[in-house]
């Protein structure tokens, strides 16, 4: 630990005395043999050349034995080589950036830069809908047939009203600069504020994904503090330290909870600070609620984070274990984090990442509360779940033995249906939001493919996720022997899986999937408005895998589960045949 805090100040301290010395690695990159001396004062500007003045014989000597480029008179002379050509497009941005250099200095900024040009951000349309869905059929037709409406494609020229309603976003009314103190001050913006006005020379396109920026900027320090997190979990197993606190009169959960809050505070106190580097301080009440809006945003992740660092803490036998599970969990959170918020302001898929909502956010748009709800909830059940799975074996047999860790799992599961209001009903529900983020994550992986193919990939990876959680409550109860394994029990248990699982996901349907309801992916995880027949198919699919355990044992839980899904996969391709033919 403080061998890691002195690497990264003596890191900080040796990028900081490079910063100021100029040292970079594109110096002296291209020889360059000047015989105009007026040219030198150019050339100087840039650290990349390596110049040398010498007389027009001598410079064409340089050029035919070596060197990159030979500047004789008014002609410059490339060698044949892909780093001369390099060399070239070098020379022409510096001698571009001279003339702005020179043209500037005289202090007279709209004669020396007579054309400026104001930059308008347009609204994309959106058109999230695939084909099944009913109000996108038109459109469809219409695009296949004949040109779109005019109406539909957002003007330069719109009216007021059509600016309030978002479909043109205007640049600043920013006017063109007086004098040299006023073209800094334009020039002085962060790096993530966007351009409203420039000269055509410096003119530039928006940074393609920024979201992907200020998801760095924000999910690094959770990586950082969660490593050290569980860490310090791991360190206290490994060395038997945690044996005295669970000696200690306190329950597990007042154990954890100790332990988080700390880590949990500096996380959001960082969080606080990157946030308000970006925004700003700020000065209104509009401000602070922006503020405390993308701290709302970002703190389900960090409590994500947090509790896969401690449920993999704990499910560990060594640090190396506990290294390849946090890597693992990790790039899957920030694939569902990252992808998404590529998307940002381009495509509804993108409000799947808490990300995309601090985007907009910094961008000062408008974020509704169903939005937060489909992008958030996922993040506080599954963190809560997964909190409560770790508290139940933060015991000595689980913390302290060589146990396997698909044993600790099952013992999870084992002491969550050993109390009085332990079902599989129950567990069923709190899986829920599992398979939901993991169908989320599907979208994300499968959105770019051909739309039959990511459907029917998408169908078979659902309903294989689907059937796990439901049946392996079940399979808990015949493994660790807290049921009998009888006809009459597979079959009870099965009616209380299904129907648990049928409630929990009209329930997640109707808090948070409104921005996707529409799409044929939307269709998949809710399978539309229909309500006898999923409880009939969640019931039937689950009842496949308890009776596979029922007559071959709990031994072939892996065979049941794929017949289940092989059923459960059948039947919604037959539902949703419209999406293929």
């Amino acid at each position: 630990m403080i061998m890691l805090i002195l690497s990264l100040i003596l890191v900080i301290i040796a990028s900081y005395a490079a910063s100021q010395t100029g040292m970079s690695m594109n110096q002296k990159i291209y020889l360059v043999a000047i015989s105009q001396p007026e040219v030198q004062p150019v050339i100087e500007t840039d650290q990349r050349f390596d110049h040398i003045l010498v007389d027009r014989f001598t410079a064409g000597s340089y050029y035919e034995y070596g060197a990159d480029m030979a500047i004789i008179g008014n002609n410059v002379y490339l060698g044949d080589t892909r780093k001369a050509a390099a060399a070239g497009d070098s020379l022409d941005s510096t001698f571009k950036t001279y003339r702005e250099v020179v043209l500037t200095s005289y202090n007279d900024v709209n004669n020396s830069h007579p054309v400026w040009v104001t930059v308008h951000d347009l609204e994309r349309p959106q058109n999230f809908q695939l084909a099944g869905a009913e109000e996108t059929v038109d459109g469809i037709k219409k695009g296949a047939n004949g040109p779109a409406d005019l109406e539909d494609v957002p003007r330069t020229g719109a009216t007021n009203e059509q600016e309030r309603s978002g479909s043109v976003r205007t640049g600043s009314s920013t006017i063109s600069p007086e004098d040299i103190a006023a073209l800094d001050a334009m020039e002085g913006k962060t790096f993530f504020e966007r351009q409203t006005i420039s000269t055509p020379s410096n003119f530039s396109p928006p940074i393609p994904f920024t979201a992907i920026l200020y998801a760095f900027l924000f999910i690094f320090p959770i990586y950082f503090i969660s490593q050290f997190y569980s860490t310090s979990l791991m360190d206290e197993r490994t060395n038997k330290k945690g044996e005295l606190v669970l000696a200690a009169p306190l329950r597990g959960i007042d154990v954890v909870v100790g332990k988080t809050i700390p880590y949990l505070f500096i996380t959001m106190a960082i969080q606080t600070a990157i946030t308000l580097y970006i925004i700003g301080i700020p000065s209104t009440f509009a401000g602070v609620e922006r503020v405390l809006l993308v701290l709302a945003a970002i703190f389900p992740v960090v409590l994500l984070f947090f509790a896969l660092s401690f449920y993999s803490a704990i499910l560990s036998r060594s640090f190396k274990e506990l290294t390849f599970a946090s890597v693992f969990l990790s790039v899957i959170i920030s694939g569902y984090l990252f992808f998404p918020a590529m998307f940002a302001n381009i495509h509804a898929i993108s409000s799947i990442s808490p990300i995309t909502l601090i985007v907009r956010l910094i961008e000062n748009e408008e974020v509704l509360i169903n939005t937060y709800l489909f992008s958030t909830l996922p993040f506080y059940f599954v963190a809560i779940s997964v909190y409560a799975f770790g508290t139940f074996i933060f015991r000595e047999e689980d913390l302290f033995t060589q146990k396997s860790i698909s044993g600790k799992i099952v013992d999870c599961f084992e002491l969550f249906l050993s109390y009085p209001y332990g079902s599989v009903f129950l567990l069923s529900v709190i899986f829920i939001p599992f398979v939901y983020m993991a169908q989320l994550m599907l979208i994300v992986m499968l959105f770019n493919l051909p739309v039959p193919y990511s459907i029917i990939a998408m169908i078979l990876m659902s309903a294989m996720a689907e059937e796990l959680v439901k049946s392996i409550g079940i399979y808990t109860l015949f493994k660790r022997k807290i049921a009998d394994i009888t006809l009459r029990n597979a079959i009870k248990y099965s009616i209380l899986s299904g129907a648990g699982f049928f409630v929990g996901e009209k329930a997640v349907a109707v808090l948070t999937l409104a921005p996707i309801a529409s799409s044929a992916f939307g269709s998949v995880m809710t399978m539309g408005t229909l309500l006898l027949i999923p409880l009939f198919l969640h019931i039937t699919t689950v009842l496949i895998s308890s009776l596979v355990m029922y007559k071959k044992g709990p031994r072939y839980y892996v065979v049941a589960v794929v017949l289940a899904t092989l059923f459960h996969s059948l039947y919604n391709m037959i539902i949703l045949r419209g999406l293929f033919f």
